[in-house]
């Protein structure tokens, strides 16, 4: 008795085409970030690359902004990654410092912005000019720093941290490692060790200050 074939389902070729497309244009558009930086983001440039039309690009993205606010995500998704990673080898290590989990996803943002700065750039700067992130975007971008929250969250149950509020301390110190790795990335620093040091003076910094209790936080 022969075996009956299944049907094609033309709808689900056709999506899984489409979206093979997309994928392949967000990986032509990644590279020329990658390799060439900001400047090399062109809708032409992208199509060129993955020969197709610009038409056909602007009907998957809606134009530059729209690709640009692809890879803004993009770039938010693998530091998302990097955070999870690093919070998997935090769980598997008996740290004598408390503050263990906190220094080593500072390194982890410092290691991926400047492993990454076209992506850094995209991500924090004016890279793409013109560019500004929707608003629905910027909230999944926050969901990135999540696990670091979650990270503030144990060192205070821990006692490592008094507590406080886990969000705003990593906002503290999100700002701090930003500001110091914007500075890096932007070359106002003509040696690389006088750039780590500063970053891990202000993570310090910020970690210290978090240590203190509130009201002594506050005296002059």
């Amino acid at each position: 008795m022969k075996s009956k074939k299944s049907p094609i389902d033309f709808r689900q070729a056709q999506e899984d085409l489409r979206q093979s497309l997309r994928q392949g244009m967000l990986d032509a558009a990644t590279r020329l970030l990658t390799d060439e930086g900001p400047s090399a983001l062109t809708v032409r440039r992208v199509a060129e690359a993955v020969n197709c039309s610009t038409t056909l690009l602007y009907s998957f993205f809606g134009g530059k902004d729209g690709l640009s606010n692809e890879l803004y995500l993009e770039g938010f998704a693998r530091l998302k990654e990097e955070f999870r990673v690093a919070s998997e080898q935090a769980g598997s290590k008996n740290d004598s410092d408390g503050l263990a989990p906190l220094r080593l996803h500072a390194r982890v943002y410092h290691q991926y912005a400047k492993h990454n700065p076209s992506y850094y750039m995209v991500m924090f700067g004016d890279a793409i000019a013109g560019f500004v992130p929707p608003v629905e975007s910027r909230k999944k971008a926050w969901e990135s720093f999540e696990v670091l929250i979650d990270a503030f969250d144990a060192c205070m149950k821990s006692g490592a941290l008094p507590p406080s509020n886990p969000t705003a301390a990593a906002r503290l110190l999100w700002a701090a490692m930003h500001g110091a790795v914007s500075l890096e990335l932007k070359g106002y620093y003509l040696k690389t060790e006088r750039a780590d040091e500063l970053f891990e003076a202000a993570v310090d910094a910020v970690l210290r200050s978090l240590q203190m209790p509130r009201n002594e936080s506050t005296k002059q």
